[in-house]
């Protein structure tokens, strides 16, 4: 009776540290977002994507993302801005769709931003492979995630004990890990960014303006926030493996790739140029 009790509180404890599926938590994340704290953090998350991110080149910009919030969007200047949700909230998605299966075809989107889809997700990786693979070569990736070592990441495992509450079921994902998944799937890292430094408690006033801790972070650049943002871009292939078409046919025609002219072909029964020694010449007259 009493293993029974003990084998039932462990698996009660690893349900509340488990992260589900976005498809059940993303209501409830959504109405965090809608909380001061939840409208404190989008507001420094937007500021960063206008200073940092809202002059990329490229028509196309996707968006990822957790929550309703239409102004993300608009820190962005692409002619062709859409968004995909993990589940229905209110009327108005571009498109639901799972976000380990997007349902676009290969290297065709050139800016995809994941708006704390990846620390929510249950496979962080499949997710940014997925992301990886809609962004097209020279296009960016930015990444919005919840840092593990600020304050919302050093409350996560007492909350995820003490209340059920879906905000704190995220992965922990370390800047280096992140970095080096990115290195695997061809992206190179280039820039990375801070913010939000204020506590997770509901308060009007930092939502409505910056406290003098927040400024103070923000000018020596401390990397202990609660949002770590990541910009990196896809590199362009480049290899000696793909000859070109127009390089194969010149060398096998016998033409010379560097200057273009037709080499002399080799005959064994070829005319010799004979030279007259003009000594014989005047022997034989």
């Amino acid at each position: 009776m009493f293993l029974k009790r003990l084998r039932r509180a462990g698996e009660n404890l690893l349900n509340r540290l488990k992260v589900n599926d976005l498809a059940e938590t993303s209501e409830g994340i959504r109405r965090w977002l809608g909380t001061d704290f939840g409208r404190y953090l989008l507001s420094r998350e937007r500021r960063i994507l206008r200073q940092k991110c809202s002059n990329l080149p490229g028509y196309r910009m996707l968006r990822l993302g957790l929550s309703q919030d239409s102004e993300t969007l608009d820190c962005f200047d692409h002619i062709h801005r859409f968004s995909m949700h993990p589940s229905e909230f209110t009327a108005g998605h571009a498109a639901i769709a799972d976000y380990m299966e997007l349902p676009l075809m290969s290297e065709t989107i050139d800016v995809v931003l994941l708006h704390h889809a990846l620390e929510f997700s249950p496979s962080p990786k499949a997710v940014l492979a997925e992301a990886g693979r809609v962004v097209m070569p020279g296009g960016h990736l930015i990444l919005c995630m919840l840092n593990p070592y600020g304050p919302m990441g050093l409350l996560k495992f007492p909350m995820q004990l003490l209340a059920k509450q879906p905000q704190y079921n995220f992965h922990n994902l370390r800047m280096g890990r992140v970095i080096d998944w990115l290195s695997l799937l061809n992206f190179h890292v280039v820039e990375v960014e801070h913010g939000a430094y204020n506590l997770p408690l509901n308060s009007s006033a930092w939502s409505q303006g910056d406290s003098r801790w927040e400024r103070a972070c923000e000018k020596i650049r401390f990397p202990l926030g609660n949002v770590t943002m990541i910009h990196a871009v896809k590199r362009v292939p480049r290899g000696t493996k793909t000859a070109s078409t127009l390089w194969k046919r010149a060398t096998n025609n016998g033409y010379r790739a560097s200057a273009g002219t037709k080499q002399a072909p080799h005959n064994s029964h070829s005319h010799k140029i004979s030279t007259i020694d003009p000594r014989a010449k005047h022997e034989s007259s």
